[in-house]
Protein backbone atom coordinates (compact mmCIF):
# COMPACT_ATOMS: atom_id res chain seq x y z
CA UNK A 1 0.00 0.00 0.00
CA UNK A 2 1.38 3.40 -0.97
CA UNK A 3 2.08 6.16 1.52
CA UNK A 4 -0.75 8.33 0.15
CA UNK A 5 -3.25 5.49 0.32
CA UNK A 6 -2.28 4.74 3.91
CA UNK A 7 -2.64 8.42 4.87
CA UNK A 8 -6.05 8.57 3.18
CA UNK A 9 -7.22 5.48 5.06
CA UNK A 10 -6.12 6.94 8.42
CA UNK A 11 -7.88 10.22 7.69
CA UNK A 12 -11.14 8.42 6.91
CA UNK A 13 -10.80 6.34 10.05
CA UNK A 14 -10.26 9.51 12.12
CA UNK A 15 -13.29 11.16 10.52
CA UNK A 16 -15.49 8.21 11.44
CA UNK A 17 -14.07 8.25 14.97
CA UNK A 18 -14.75 11.97 15.35
CA UNK A 19 -18.25 11.53 13.97
CA UNK A 20 -19.06 9.07 16.75
CA UNK A 21 -17.23 11.11 19.37
CA UNK A 22 -18.94 14.46 18.69
CA UNK A 23 -22.24 13.22 17.32
CA UNK A 24 -25.42 14.92 18.62
CA UNK A 25 -27.92 12.41 19.84
CA UNK A 26 -31.41 13.76 19.25
CA UNK A 27 -33.77 13.42 22.26
CA UNK A 28 -37.43 12.78 21.59
CA UNK A 29 -39.69 15.70 22.43
CA UNK A 30 -41.56 13.57 24.99
CA UNK A 31 -38.34 12.94 26.93
CA UNK A 32 -37.73 16.68 27.30
CA UNK A 33 -41.26 17.13 28.64
CA UNK A 34 -40.73 14.26 31.08
CA UNK A 35 -37.53 15.82 32.42
CA UNK A 36 -39.30 19.18 32.86
CA UNK A 37 -42.17 17.47 34.68
CA UNK A 38 -39.76 15.70 37.01
CA UNK A 39 -38.03 18.98 37.78
CA UNK A 40 -41.33 20.69 38.61
CA UNK A 41 -42.41 17.74 40.77
CA UNK A 42 -39.16 17.82 42.72
CA UNK A 43 -39.55 21.56 43.31
CA UNK A 44 -43.13 21.08 44.51
CA UNK A 45 -42.26 18.27 46.94
CA UNK A 46 -39.34 20.30 48.24
CA UNK A 47 -41.70 23.21 48.88
CA UNK A 48 -44.19 20.95 50.69
CA UNK A 49 -41.44 19.48 52.85
CA UNK A 50 -40.15 22.96 53.73
CA UNK A 51 -43.68 24.08 54.60
CA UNK A 52 -44.14 21.05 56.85
CA UNK A 53 -40.85 21.76 58.63
CA UNK A 54 -41.97 25.36 59.16
CA UNK A 55 -45.22 24.13 60.72
CA UNK A 56 -43.29 21.80 63.02
CA UNK A 57 -41.11 24.69 64.14
CA UNK A 58 -44.19 26.74 64.97
CA UNK A 59 -45.56 23.79 66.96
CA UNK A 60 -42.37 23.64 68.98
CA UNK A 61 -42.56 27.40 69.56
CA UNK A 62 -46.09 27.02 70.94
CA UNK A 63 -45.06 24.17 73.25
CA UNK A 64 -42.17 26.18 74.61
CA UNK A 65 -44.49 29.02 75.71
CA UNK A 66 -46.91 27.51 78.27
CA UNK A 67 -46.26 30.06 81.01
CA UNK A 68 -47.90 33.04 79.28
CA UNK A 69 -50.95 30.94 78.44
CA UNK A 70 -51.29 29.77 82.04
CA UNK A 71 -50.81 33.34 83.30
CA UNK A 72 -54.08 34.30 81.61
CA UNK A 73 -55.89 31.57 83.50
CA UNK A 74 -56.42 29.63 80.26
CA UNK A 75 -55.30 26.23 81.49
CA UNK A 76 -55.79 22.77 80.13
CA UNK A 77 -58.78 22.37 82.47
CA UNK A 78 -60.76 24.48 80.01
CA UNK A 79 -59.90 22.24 77.07
CA UNK A 80 -62.25 19.38 76.39
CA UNK A 81 -61.09 15.77 76.26
CA UNK A 82 -61.84 15.73 72.54
CA UNK A 83 -59.10 18.34 72.08
CA UNK A 84 -56.57 16.88 74.49
CA UNK A 85 -53.14 16.64 72.93
CA UNK A 86 -54.02 19.22 70.28
CA UNK A 87 -53.42 22.39 72.26
CA UNK A 88 -51.72 24.05 69.30
CA UNK A 89 -54.77 23.48 67.07
CA UNK A 90 -56.41 26.83 66.28
CA UNK A 91 -59.78 25.20 66.97
CA UNK A 92 -58.89 24.84 70.65
CA UNK A 93 -58.70 27.54 73.31
CA UNK A 94 -54.92 27.29 73.47
CA UNK A 95 -54.57 27.42 69.69
CA UNK A 96 -56.83 30.46 69.41
CA UNK A 97 -54.81 32.25 72.07
CA UNK A 98 -51.52 31.51 70.30
CA UNK A 99 -52.94 32.64 66.97
CA UNK A 100 -54.12 35.96 68.44
CA UNK A 101 -50.73 36.44 70.06
CA UNK A 102 -48.71 35.59 66.94
CA UNK A 103 -50.78 37.92 64.74
CA UNK A 104 -50.55 40.86 67.17
CA UNK A 105 -54.29 40.91 67.92
CA UNK A 106 -54.07 39.85 71.56
CA UNK A 107 -53.07 43.16 73.16
CA UNK A 108 -55.80 45.15 71.39
CA UNK A 109 -58.54 42.61 72.14
CA UNK A 110 -61.43 43.88 74.29
CA UNK A 111 -64.86 42.42 75.17
CA UNK A 112 -66.52 45.56 73.78
CA UNK A 113 -65.26 44.70 70.29
CA UNK A 114 -66.87 41.26 70.45
CA UNK A 115 -70.13 41.99 72.25
CA UNK A 116 -73.24 42.42 70.11
CA UNK A 117 -75.50 42.80 73.16
CA UNK A 118 -75.20 46.57 72.80
CA UNK A 119 -76.81 46.29 69.35
CA UNK A 120 -80.07 45.00 70.86
CA UNK A 121 -82.92 47.49 70.62
CA UNK A 122 -85.20 45.91 73.24
CA UNK A 123 -84.85 43.94 76.46
CA UNK A 124 -85.82 40.52 75.08
CA UNK A 125 -83.61 37.49 74.56
CA UNK A 126 -84.22 35.24 71.53
CA UNK A 127 -82.71 31.73 71.81
CA UNK A 128 -82.91 30.35 68.22
CA UNK A 129 -82.34 26.91 69.58
CA UNK A 130 -80.34 24.42 67.46
CA UNK A 131 -81.41 20.79 67.74
CA UNK A 132 -79.23 18.30 69.67
CA UNK A 133 -76.62 20.78 70.92
CA UNK A 134 -77.38 20.61 74.65
CA UNK A 135 -80.00 23.34 74.40
CA UNK A 136 -82.33 21.54 76.85
CA UNK A 137 -79.67 21.78 79.55
CA UNK A 138 -79.18 25.51 78.97
CA UNK A 139 -82.93 26.08 78.81
CA UNK A 140 -83.50 24.27 82.11
CA UNK A 141 -80.64 26.17 83.71
CA UNK A 142 -82.21 29.45 82.58
CA UNK A 143 -85.50 28.43 84.18
CA UNK A 144 -83.59 28.12 87.45
CA UNK A 145 -81.96 31.51 86.89
CA UNK A 146 -85.13 33.42 86.07
CA UNK A 147 -86.18 33.99 89.68
CA UNK A 148 -82.68 35.11 90.66
CA UNK A 149 -82.09 37.44 87.70
CA UNK A 150 -85.69 38.64 87.37
CA UNK A 151 -86.61 37.48 83.88
CA UNK A 152 -89.27 35.13 82.45
CA UNK A 153 -88.86 32.15 80.12
CA UNK A 154 -91.64 32.11 77.52
CA UNK A 155 -92.39 28.44 76.83
CA UNK A 156 -94.84 28.96 73.94
CA UNK A 157 -92.07 28.53 71.40
CA UNK A 158 -91.23 25.06 72.78
CA UNK A 159 -94.44 23.71 71.26
CA UNK A 160 -93.37 24.79 67.77
CA UNK A 161 -90.67 23.46 65.49
CA UNK A 162 -90.73 24.72 61.90
CA UNK A 163 -87.56 24.60 59.83
CA UNK A 164 -88.41 27.50 57.53
CA UNK A 165 -90.97 30.21 58.28
CA UNK A 166 -92.81 32.27 55.70
CA UNK A 167 -92.42 36.08 55.90
CA UNK A 168 -95.84 36.25 57.57
CA UNK A 169 -94.84 33.66 60.20
CA UNK A 170 -91.58 35.48 60.86
CA UNK A 171 -93.48 38.73 61.39
CA UNK A 172 -95.83 36.93 63.80
CA UNK A 173 -92.88 35.62 65.84
CA UNK A 174 -91.29 39.07 65.92
CA UNK A 175 -94.59 40.63 66.97
CA UNK A 176 -95.06 38.04 69.74
CA UNK A 177 -91.58 38.67 71.16
CA UNK A 178 -91.96 42.44 70.88
CA UNK A 179 -95.28 42.41 72.76
CA UNK A 180 -93.94 40.25 75.58
CA UNK A 181 -92.80 41.88 78.80
CA UNK A 182 -89.28 43.33 79.02
CA UNK A 183 -86.94 40.70 80.41
CA UNK A 184 -88.51 37.81 78.46
CA UNK A 185 -86.58 34.86 77.02
CA UNK A 186 -88.19 33.31 73.94
CA UNK A 187 -86.93 29.85 72.92
CA UNK A 188 -87.79 28.00 69.72
CA UNK A 189 -86.25 25.53 67.26
CA UNK A 190 -86.19 28.06 64.43
CA UNK A 191 -83.79 30.06 62.32
CA UNK A 192 -82.59 33.62 62.83
CA UNK A 193 -85.24 36.28 62.11
CA UNK A 194 -84.47 39.79 60.90
CA UNK A 195 -86.71 41.86 63.20
CA UNK A 196 -85.81 45.15 61.52
CA UNK A 197 -87.12 43.81 58.18
CA UNK A 198 -90.59 43.70 59.78
CA UNK A 199 -90.19 47.08 61.53
CA UNK A 200 -89.59 45.62 64.97
CA UNK A 201 -86.65 46.42 67.27
CA UNK A 202 -83.88 43.86 67.47
CA UNK A 203 -83.63 41.45 70.48
CA UNK A 204 -80.51 39.83 71.98
CA UNK A 205 -79.69 36.65 70.03
CA UNK A 206 -77.99 33.57 71.52
CA UNK A 207 -77.47 29.96 70.44
CA UNK A 208 -75.28 26.88 70.88
CA UNK A 209 -73.32 24.71 68.42
CA UNK A 210 -71.99 21.16 68.56
CA UNK A 211 -69.73 18.88 66.52
CA UNK A 212 -71.80 18.32 63.33
CA UNK A 213 -71.33 14.55 63.10
CA UNK A 214 -72.04 14.02 66.79
CA UNK A 215 -75.25 16.04 66.30
CA UNK A 216 -76.63 13.83 63.53
CA UNK A 217 -75.71 10.65 65.43
CA UNK A 218 -77.47 12.01 68.49
CA UNK A 219 -80.53 12.87 66.42
CA UNK A 220 -80.56 9.38 64.85
CA UNK A 221 -80.95 7.72 68.26
CA UNK A 222 -83.11 10.49 69.72
CA UNK A 223 -85.93 9.83 67.23
CA UNK A 224 -85.72 6.11 68.13
CA UNK A 225 -86.25 6.79 71.82
CA UNK A 226 -89.08 4.49 72.96
CA UNK A 227 -90.44 6.94 75.54
CA UNK A 228 -90.55 9.77 72.99
CA UNK A 229 -92.35 7.56 70.47
CA UNK A 230 -94.83 6.34 73.08
CA UNK A 231 -95.83 9.95 73.76
CA UNK A 232 -96.12 10.64 70.00
CA UNK A 233 -98.38 7.65 69.31
CA UNK A 234 -100.50 8.43 72.34
CA UNK A 235 -101.13 11.92 70.94
CA UNK A 236 -101.50 10.58 67.37
CA UNK A 237 -103.26 7.19 67.66
CA UNK A 238 -103.99 7.05 63.92
CA UNK A 239 -100.32 7.46 62.94
CA UNK A 240 -98.63 4.49 61.24
CA UNK A 241 -96.46 2.51 63.63
CA UNK A 242 -92.86 2.14 62.56
CA UNK A 243 -91.58 -1.44 62.24
CA UNK A 244 -89.46 -3.01 64.98
CA UNK A 245 -86.52 -3.21 62.56
CA UNK A 246 -86.48 0.60 62.30
CA UNK A 247 -86.10 1.01 66.06
CA UNK A 248 -83.31 -1.57 66.17
CA UNK A 249 -81.42 -0.26 63.13
CA UNK A 250 -77.76 0.41 64.02
CA UNK A 251 -76.16 3.65 62.79
CA UNK A 252 -72.96 1.87 61.71
CA UNK A 253 -74.95 -0.52 59.51
CA UNK A 254 -77.19 2.29 58.28
CA UNK A 255 -74.20 4.26 56.94
CA UNK A 256 -72.28 1.29 55.54
CA UNK A 257 -75.30 -0.15 53.74
CA UNK A 258 -76.05 3.14 51.98
CA UNK A 259 -79.45 3.46 53.64
CA UNK A 260 -81.09 6.71 52.41
CA UNK A 261 -81.74 7.74 56.02
CA UNK A 262 -78.00 7.94 56.65
CA UNK A 263 -76.94 9.63 53.43
CA UNK A 264 -75.88 13.24 53.90
CA UNK A 265 -75.52 14.46 50.34
CA UNK A 266 -74.05 17.99 49.89
CA UNK A 267 -76.29 20.63 48.28
CA UNK A 268 -79.47 18.57 48.75
CA UNK A 269 -82.54 20.57 49.73
CA UNK A 270 -85.18 17.90 50.28
CA UNK A 271 -84.38 15.32 52.97
CA UNK A 272 -85.32 11.65 52.82
CA UNK A 273 -86.25 12.04 56.50
CA UNK A 274 -86.03 15.11 58.69
CA UNK A 275 -82.74 15.04 60.58
CA UNK A 276 -81.71 18.64 61.35
CA UNK A 277 -78.32 18.02 59.72
CA UNK A 278 -78.04 21.71 58.73
CA UNK A 279 -76.70 23.31 61.91
CA UNK A 280 -75.88 26.48 59.96
CA UNK A 281 -79.55 26.86 58.96
CA UNK A 282 -80.45 28.10 62.45
CA UNK A 283 -78.11 31.05 61.88
CA UNK A 284 -78.44 31.62 58.14
CA UNK A 285 -82.15 32.41 58.25
CA UNK A 286 -85.26 31.63 56.22
CA UNK A 287 -83.99 32.50 52.74
CA UNK A 288 -83.98 29.75 50.11
CA UNK A 289 -80.21 30.18 49.76
CA UNK A 290 -79.90 28.75 53.28
CA UNK A 291 -81.52 25.41 52.41
CA UNK A 292 -78.88 23.48 50.38
CA UNK A 293 -76.98 21.21 52.76
CA UNK A 294 -73.28 22.01 53.29
CA UNK A 295 -73.54 24.93 50.86
CA UNK A 296 -70.57 27.35 50.89
CA UNK A 297 -72.95 30.28 50.34
CA UNK A 298 -75.23 29.30 53.23
CA UNK A 299 -72.20 28.89 55.51
CA UNK A 300 -70.88 32.37 54.66
CA UNK A 301 -74.30 33.92 55.37
CA UNK A 302 -74.47 32.05 58.69
CA UNK A 303 -70.98 33.28 59.66
CA UNK A 304 -71.99 36.86 58.94
CA UNK A 305 -75.08 36.50 61.12
CA UNK A 306 -72.98 35.16 64.01
CA UNK A 307 -70.41 37.91 63.64
CA UNK A 308 -72.88 40.78 63.34
CA UNK A 309 -76.05 39.66 65.16
CA UNK A 310 -75.44 37.08 67.89
CA UNK A 311 -74.27 38.23 71.32
CA UNK A 312 -73.00 34.73 72.20
CA UNK A 313 -72.87 31.44 70.33
CA UNK A 314 -71.65 28.97 72.91
CA UNK A 315 -71.00 25.23 73.01
CA UNK A 316 -72.10 22.84 75.73
CA UNK A 317 -68.91 20.93 74.91
CA UNK A 318 -67.20 23.92 76.57
CA UNK A 319 -69.72 24.51 79.36
CA UNK A 320 -67.54 26.57 81.71
CA UNK A 321 -66.29 28.83 78.94
CA UNK A 322 -69.80 29.29 77.55
CA UNK A 323 -71.27 30.20 80.93
CA UNK A 324 -68.40 32.62 81.65
CA UNK A 325 -68.96 34.41 78.34
CA UNK A 326 -72.75 34.51 78.82
CA UNK A 327 -72.33 35.88 82.35
CA UNK A 328 -70.06 38.75 81.26
CA UNK A 329 -71.51 39.57 77.84
CA UNK A 330 -75.21 39.29 78.81
CA UNK A 331 -75.26 39.99 82.58
CA UNK A 332 -78.94 41.03 82.47
CA UNK A 333 -79.89 37.36 82.06
CA UNK A 334 -76.84 35.38 83.15
CA UNK A 335 -75.48 37.18 86.23
CA UNK A 336 -73.74 34.73 88.60
CA UNK A 337 -74.24 31.87 86.12
CA UNK A 338 -70.82 30.34 86.82
CA UNK A 339 -71.42 30.52 90.57
CA UNK A 340 -74.88 28.94 90.43
CA UNK A 341 -74.25 26.28 87.78
CA UNK A 342 -72.49 23.80 90.15
CA UNK A 343 -75.73 23.62 92.17
CA UNK A 344 -77.52 22.14 89.15
CA UNK A 345 -74.60 20.56 87.30
CA UNK A 346 -75.24 16.87 88.02
CA UNK A 347 -78.88 17.09 87.01
CA UNK A 348 -78.20 19.13 83.88
CA UNK A 349 -75.34 16.95 82.67
CA UNK A 350 -77.66 13.95 82.62
CA UNK A 351 -80.47 15.92 80.97
CA UNK A 352 -79.63 15.01 77.37
CA UNK A 353 -77.59 11.87 77.95
CA UNK A 354 -78.74 8.85 75.94
CA UNK A 355 -77.31 5.81 77.68
CA UNK A 356 -78.66 3.50 74.99
CA UNK A 357 -76.61 5.12 72.23
CA UNK A 358 -73.97 2.57 71.16
CA UNK A 359 -70.39 3.32 70.22
CA UNK A 360 -70.06 4.49 66.63
CA UNK A 361 -67.07 3.17 64.70
CA UNK A 362 -64.34 5.68 63.82
CA UNK A 363 -64.39 4.79 60.12
CA UNK A 364 -68.15 5.46 59.97
CA UNK A 365 -67.68 8.89 61.51
CA UNK A 366 -64.84 9.62 59.09
CA UNK A 367 -67.00 8.49 56.17
CA UNK A 368 -69.84 10.92 56.88
CA UNK A 369 -67.54 13.70 58.11
CA UNK A 370 -66.34 14.14 54.54
CA UNK A 371 -69.81 15.37 53.59
CA UNK A 372 -69.85 17.98 56.37
CA UNK A 373 -66.82 19.98 55.19
CA UNK A 374 -68.46 23.41 55.26
CA UNK A 375 -70.59 22.63 58.31
CA UNK A 376 -67.36 21.92 60.18
CA UNK A 377 -65.94 25.20 58.89
CA UNK A 378 -68.92 26.99 60.45
CA UNK A 379 -68.72 25.00 63.70
CA UNK A 380 -65.03 25.84 64.18
CA UNK A 381 -65.68 29.48 63.30
CA UNK A 382 -68.23 29.69 66.12
CA UNK A 383 -65.92 28.00 68.62
CA UNK A 384 -63.00 30.27 67.73
CA UNK A 385 -65.25 33.30 68.26
CA UNK A 386 -66.33 31.91 71.65
CA UNK A 387 -62.70 31.36 72.66
CA UNK A 388 -61.84 34.85 71.47
CA UNK A 389 -64.60 36.35 73.64
CA UNK A 390 -63.34 34.36 76.63
CA UNK A 391 -59.69 35.32 76.11
CA UNK A 392 -60.69 39.00 75.84
CA UNK A 393 -62.31 38.73 79.29
CA UNK A 394 -59.30 37.09 80.91
CA UNK A 395 -56.86 39.56 79.39
CA UNK A 396 -58.95 42.52 80.59
CA UNK A 397 -59.16 41.09 84.10
CA UNK A 398 -55.38 40.83 84.35
CA UNK A 399 -54.91 44.38 83.08
CA UNK A 400 -57.29 45.58 85.77
CA UNK A 401 -55.12 43.86 88.36
CA UNK A 402 -51.94 45.34 86.78
CA UNK A 403 -50.59 41.86 86.13
CA UNK A 404 -49.88 42.26 82.41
Amino acid sequence: MSLNADRSYKMKLRDVENAFKYRRIPYPKRSVELIALLAISCTFFLFMHTNKLNSRLKEMEVKLQPSEFSALGLTGNHISGHDAGKHDDINTLHGTYQYLKSTGQLHSLTPQQLNNTAKAEMDRLFFTRCAKVGSESLMEFMENLQQISDFDVDRTGLKKSVRQLSPRQQAERADHIYNSEPGTVYIEHTSWIDFNAFNFPKPIYINLVRDPVERVISWYYYVRNSYLNAIFYRKNPMATLKPTAWFKKNFNDCVRSGDPECQYVPLTVKDYVGNYKRQSLFFCGHDRNCLPFDSPLAIQIAKRRVEEEYAVVGSWEETNITLTVLEHYIPRYFARATTLYPLYQDKLQNRNRNNRKPKIDADVKAMIRRNFTHEYDFYYFCKQRLFKQYIALKRTELERLNLT
